[in-house]
């Protein structure tokens, strides 16, 4: 077994780390034109520049040049050494030429973990001021951080952990009694959204038993909606006055319509008018013979409906006059 363990294990690296000059450092591939201006390559900067280079580069043996090393990790972290004017770097030389599993099983923290790890910093000693420098950010961003899980109960904090939670969903979590936070980590798992909105809506839809006493914030929201509600009143009122004016405009153009379509239907009534149009403007006599079909219809139709209702008129009166001489 010892023999068999021993020739099917492989290793990947180089035993030991090792100095390598960045002029002996190249990438195949350029960095993107906005890669140095991104809030990722700044912070990178900043850790750089306070607390050292962390995690080695990674790099493989460059077969088409001597004595050079293509990168396959780590690209931003050479960039940043070298504008910080640093000239050797740790490397781990891997023994396969593949940069793909690198970039796969990168492991991203979540607002929650970088939350604990600041907390803990601060705890043993670590200056908040350094903190940030490391960080790339405000020292009152680093406070805001440290802070952020406060008041969130253990069950529901544990619940979303691992996940992309932005800050002010802890915010409003704090709101909430711890019951009721749980309840809001459940659903917003059941529903794969972490989004501050969904959590502003649970707030919104969370009795006030359970809510944090007196919460100040409770009152802004309900003054806030009486404000958009107070918009969406006035915005409505100038909507039906638009409609209205709309309707108006609209009924003129159709009575203008309805008149110039029953006039063209009269003209094309008339045989001597049909033979002029078509002997003249040929290229008319269609569409004003299609006019005058559409607008028979209409007015054989409206005339149908007046004859009707005068029947009807003429009935009623005749039974009144009837009922009259009977009495």
């Amino acid at each position: 077994m010892e023999t068999l363990t021993g020739n099917l294990v492989k290793r990947g690296f180089d035993i030991d780390p090792v100095t390598l000059s960045l002029d002996r450092l190249h990438s195949p591939r350029p960095l993107p034109d906005n890669a140095v201006t991104s809030r990722k390559f700044l912070q990178i900067l900043a850790s750089i520049a306070t607390v050292g280079l962390v995690e080695p580069i990674i790099v493989t043996a460059d077969n088409g040049r001597n004595d050079s090393y293509r990168i396959l990790d780590g690209r931003l972290r050479v960039e940043a050494l070298r504008r910080l004017s640093i000239t050797e770097v740790t490397c781990l030389i891997a023994q396969d030429d593949e940069a793909y599993t690198y970039n796969k099983f990168i492991n991203r923290l979540t607002p929650a973990q970088d939350a604990r790890m600041i907390a803990k910093a601060i705890a043993r000693g670590v200056p908040k001021d350094r903190i940030a420098a490391a960080l790339g950010v405000d020292v009152n961003t680093v406070r805001r951080r440290a802070t952020m899980l406060d008041g969130v109960c253990p069950e529901a904090a544990s619940l979303i952990a691992d996940r992309n939670c932005p800050a002010t969903t802890y915010e409003t979590l704090r709101l909430m009694r711890p019951l009721r936070q749980i309840e809001a980590a459940e659903l917003m798992c059941g529903q794969s959204n972490f989004s501050s909105t969904f959590a502003k809506a649970i707030l919104a839809a969370t009795q006030e038993s359970q809510l944090v006493p007196h919460n100040r914030a409770r009152d802004s929201r309900q003054s806030e909606a009486a404000a958009q509600l107070a918009r969406l009143e006035r915005e409505l009122a100038t909507l039906q006055t638009s409609i209205a004016q709309t309707d108006e405009q609209c009924g003129i153009d159709h009575l203008h319509l309805t008149v110039s379509a029953a006039y063209i239907a009269r003209l094309m009534h008339n045989p001597s008018v049909v033979a002029w149009i078509e002997a003249h403007h040929p290229e008319f006599a269609s569409e004003l013979k299609a006019i005058s079909d559409e607008s028979g219809c209409f007015l054989a139709a409206a005339e149908q409906t007046r004859r009707s209702k005068n029947i009807h008129n003429k009935n009623v009166k005749s039974r009144s006059t009837r009922g009259t001489a009977t009495r």
